[in-house]
């Protein structure tokens, strides 16, 4: 956990300092079939705590990586998401689902990010009760620089009752985005 912190805060530094360029460069892209899936898309790095309810917790780290999506109303998005999160304890979790934020304005362009994306957890030493897991959460982010955003979330997994364990854990997690 201590090498992870400096390396996530100097990631977030070279990011930002080259988000102008990107956004230069999208700019004078032409908008290509492969465009409606990358136009607007980004890639979140998370980290934080997974049973972060729970007596026992165990470090979580993870990538989503967020589509570009369709406008549902004034300030209101939906875009697809794929992710993976992997444990402390060497257990995993593959996602895919979705994501609405809705834009809350205000100087630094604060969002309120919903999600809910059904996937495969494969155990380590948590048992969830079987492969089949759904994550949801919400978030609350913020512009930080140019194509640059950052998060705070909280996130709850579990099976829903399809198995007769149901144990389900939250996870609270920092997020960075990175506009592509």
């Amino acid at each position: 956990m201590r090498t992870a912190v400096p390396i996530l805060f100097l990631t977030i530094a070279a990011l930002a300092t080259t988000a102008e360029a990107r956004s230069e460069a999208r700019s004078r892209e032409p908008l290509t079939s492969l465009g409606l899936l990358t136009r607007d898309a980004e890639v979140a790095l998370n980290f934080g705590t997974f049973g972060a309810l729970d007596t026992e917790q165990l470090f979580e780290v993870g990538i989503e990586y967020r589509l570009g999506g369709a406008e549902l109303a004034d300030g209101v998005q939906l875009r697809p998401v794929i992710g993976y999160s992997h444990l402390a304890d060497g257990g995993n979790y593959t996602y895919l689902g979705g994501r609405m934020e809705i834009d809350l304005g205000g100087e630094r362009d604060w969002e309120l990010g919903l999600s809910f994306a059904p996937g495969i957890y494969s155990a380590g030493a948590v048992e969830l009760g079987g492969p089949l897991e759904f994550r949801s959460g919400i978030d609350l982010g913020a512009a930080v620089a140019d194509d640059v955003r950052a998060s705070v979330g909280l996130f709850h997994l579990s099976n829903g009752g399809l198995y007769s364990i149901n144990g389900g854990a939250e996870s609270v997690l920092v997020s960075v985005g990175l506009g592509l």
